[in-house]
């Protein structure tokens, strides 16, 4: 299809995994969903890194959520208190400091955590668009609360945003398929395409119950050339979308 656009859609997450990348590289336009509901202690506000004693644990971006019960993530704030941001950038030293990469990327990655943002999805964001930067992943990005869409809410909402942006093909996560209305898609000749990335056991980390989880794309960044990243990412066993 010559004219196909692919939309990927996603929350704004906080230093995300490869696989939130790898949506981004395979689509033609990307969209954070930043106007949607935020939910605390998800990887919308923590992730894996690497301990230097070989265990995966949570860095966190502490929030602030006692102004309602329910706020989308350009709503949330930062809690910056005694110990954030520098808790955050002491942890990250001590785990990366002897890693290949340290010295290119740490600072760059400590004065985004230093900077004043007022909400969560500023955090997350800037620190995305550095990453996508670094390695010349740049796509066009859109923020969901610029398109004018009332009232729809999870598959309603992707749905509209895809009509809005006239795509052809919505890559969707496979945690979606649980409420993803695919018929809606159909009907409209809109594909719907679950991505099919996935990263050998070598590249994740034991946590402290011993189990393999994925690690921050912060830790790819220290111990990886970008090119040897971007091939990751695009993860050349899933065929085009």
């Amino acid at each position: 299809m010559t004219n196909q656009k692919i939309a990927g859609i996603h929350q704004p997450n906080f230093l995300p995994w490869l696989g939130y990348f790898h949506k981004m590289l395979r689509s033609d336009v990307f969209v954070f969903l930043d106007d949607v509901q935020f939910s605390k202690n998800s990887v919308g506000n923590r992730v894996h890194i690497l301990r230097k004693d070989g265990v995966a644990a949570y860095l966190t971006a502490p929030v602030r959520l006692s102004k309602k019960a329910f706020q989308n993530y350009n709503e949330v704030e930062l809690d910056i208190g005694p110990r954030w941001p520098d808790a955050a950038i002491n942890a990250i030293r001590d785990a990366y400091q002897k890693s290949p990469f340290f010295k290119k990327i740490f600072q760059d990655i400590a004065d985004i955590i230093l900077m004043h943002h007022p909400h969560l999805a500023s955090l997350n964001i800037e620190l995305i668009y550095y990453v996508i930067q670094y390695l010349q992943l740049n796509k066009p990005l859109v923020l969901s609360s610029s398109i004018p869409i009332a009232g729809a809410q999870k598959s309603d909402l992707v749905f509209e945003i895809c009509k809005q942006l006239g795509a052809t093909k919505y890559l969707s996560g496979t945690g979606a398929k649980k409420y993803n209305n695919e018929q809606q898609f159909t009907d409209q000749g809109i594909a719907l395409v679950y991505t099919q990335f996935s990263i050998a056991d070598g590249y994740k980390a034991p946590d402290v119950n011993n189990e393999l989880v994925n690690l921050s794309i912060l830790h790819f960044l220290f111990h990886y050339e970008a090119e040897k990243i971007r091939e990751l990412i695009h993860c050349p066993t899933v065929p085009a979308y």
